[in-house]
C-alpha cells in the first residue's frame, strides 16, 4: 500500500514553485481524471484575505446541526495534512488519501503541477466518489487563477475580506488584490460580501459582479451574536456564513445555537498546558495582527508575551506594529520550524526596538516552554499558521 507521507514529498518535486498561479495545470489534470469538478455536490466557494475558514467553519457547523452532510477543502493545515480533505464532516484517513492520490499521481505521470492544484484535484476526485449534501470550498491563494476556479456553477460565492497579502502573485494595492479575489463570480451567480470593505475596493467587486451579471448581497446585522470563535472579527464571518445559506435558498434551524457551538482551530485557540495557558492565532499579515491586538486587549487589559514566527515576504514592520500596541515582549522564533523560510531575526530584532518593546531569539518550540514556566503575563503565539500547528503539534 502506498505511504501518504511519501506520496506528498513525490507531489512536491512535480514543480519547482510552491505557488504558480494559472488554471491551465488543474484542468488539464482534472480532465485526464474524467472531470470529478463537474459532479461534486453543490459548491460554497469562499475567497478573501483573511476570514475564510472561520466563515466555512459556521456554515459546516450550521449545515451539519441541520442535519446536511458537508465535504470541506481548506489549506493549509496545522497538523496533519488531513485536515485539509473533510469527508461528510470527517478527515479523510491517510489509507483514503493515500490510495486516492496515488491514482492522481499515476494519470498525472510527472507533468508539472504545484502541490497546491495536485492537493486541489486530489479533493475533487474524492468529493466526486463520496455522496454528500453539499461542498465547502475555500480558495488558496487569490482568486482568479486559484486552482479551485475551476468551479464553473457554485451553489453561490463569498469575498470574506480584502488586504495586502501576497502581493507578489495579487498586486501591490488592494484594489488590485479585489479584482483577482472577485474572478470567482460566475455569471449569475450571488456573491455575497462582507460590510466592511473599503469603498473602493468594494466599487471593484461590485463592477465584476455587475459585469457577470451576479447578485452583489451585502453581508450586514446589527444583531448580537454569541460565537464560538473569539473575536469581533468573527461576527462579520458569521454574518456572511448565515447570509450566505440564507441566499442559497437553504432552510436551517438554530442558527444561534450552531454559531456558539463552532470551532476552528489555530484563531484565537486556549491552550492549556503544564508550563501555562497560552493562546494561538494564526494571524500573519498587517489586517490580522490589527484584529488579533483588538481581541487579545478585550481578552486581557495586561500587556501580552508574544511568540512570533513571521515568514519571509511577510510585511514584518506591519504586523509587528500592531502586535506591539498590546505586548509587553516579542519572543522570536528565529529557526524555520514553523514552515519554510523566515524572516532575518536581525531584522526582527531592530524592528522590536523601533517599537520600543523588549525582544529575545528562541531556536526551538521546547525553549517556549521553559519561557512559559517563568513568564506572568498572559502569552500568545502567533505570526504564521504553520508555526500554530508546530504548537499544537508537540502537545499531541
Amino acid at each position: 500500500m502506498p505511504c501518504l507521507h511519501d506520496l506528498l514529498k513525490e507531489t512536491c518535486l512535480l514543480h519547482y514553485k510552491e505557488v504558480d498561479l494559472g488554471l491551465e495545470r488543474c484542468r488539464a489534470l482534472l480532465e485526464k481524471l474524467g472531470n470529478p469538478h463537474l459532479n461534486i455536490p453543490p459548491v460554497f466557494h469562499v475567497a478573501g484575505t483573511n476570514g475564510k475558514g472561520s466563515t466555512l467553519a459556521f456554515i459546516k457547523q450550521i449545515l451539519e446541526d441541520n442535519g446536511y452532510s458537508v465535504h470541506r477543502y481548506t489549506s493549509p493545515h496545522l497538523v496533519r495534512f488531513n485536515e485539509r480533505i473533510e469527508l461528510c464532516g470527517v478527515p479523510a484517513t491517510d489509507d483514503v488519501l493515500a490510495d486516492a492520490l496515488a491514482e492522481v499521481l499515476r494519470i498525472n505521470d510527472g507533468a508539472p503541477i504545484t502541490t497546491f492544484e495536485a492537493t486541489t484535484c486530489l479533493a475533487f476526485f474524492l468529493f466526486a466518489h463520496t455522496p454528500a449534501d453539499f461542498t465547502l470550498l475555500e480558495v488558496g491563494v487569490g482568486g482568479r487563477l486559484d486552482a479551485t476556479n475551476v468551479i464553473n456553477n457554485p451553489l453561490i460565492t463569498a469575498i470574506t475580506s480584502i488586504s495586502l497579502d501576497h502581493q507578489s502573485d495579487l498586486g501591490e494595492t488592494a484594489d488590485a488584490i479585489a479584482f483577482e479575489k472577485a474572478g470567482t463570480i460566475k455569471p449569475g451567480i450571488p456573491v455575497v460580501v462582507g460590510k466592511n470593505l473599503e469603498p473602493s475596493v468594494h466599487d471593484v467587486i461590485a463592477q465584476v459582479a455587475q459585469k457577470q451579471g451576479a447578485p452583489l448581497i451585502l453581508a450586514s446585522s446589527t444583531r448580537e451574536r454569541d460565537l464560538g470563535l473569539i473575536g469581533a472579527h468573527q461576527r462579520a464571518n458569521a454574518e456572511i456564513a448565515v447570509q450566505m445559506i440564507e441566499s442559497a435558498g437553504i432552510k436551517c434551524s438554530s442558527i444561534e445555537e450552531s454559531l456558539r457551538k463552532a470551532k476552528w482551530p489555530g484563531r484565537l485557540q486556549r491552550l492549556i498546558l503544564s508550563c501555562g495557558e497560552i493562546w494561538l492565532d494564526g494571524a500573519h499579515n498587517e489586517a490580522g495582527a490589527k484584529a488579533l491586538a483588538l481581541s487579545l486587549a478585550q481578552l486581557d487589559t495586561r500587556p501580552w508575551t508574544f511568540f512570533i514566527h513571521i515568514k519571509a515576504r511577510k510585511d514584518a514592520s506591519s504586523i509587528l506594529k500592531h502586535c506591539a500596541s498590546v505586548a509587553c515582549f516579542f519572543y522570536f522564533i528565529d529557526s524555520a520550524i514553523g514552515g519554510g523560510d523566515c524572516v532575518a531575526s536581525t531584522e526582527l530584532l531592530q524592528l522590536s526596538a523601533e517599537l520600543g518593546i523588549s525582544a529575545a531569539l528562541l531556536s526551538e518550540v521546547d525553549e517556549i516552554w521553559d519561557v512559559m514556566k517563568k513568564t506572568e503575563s498572559p502569552m500568545i503565539a502567533s505570526g504564521s499558521l504553520f508555526f500554530v500547528g508546530s504548537i499544537l503539534h508537540s502537545n499531541l
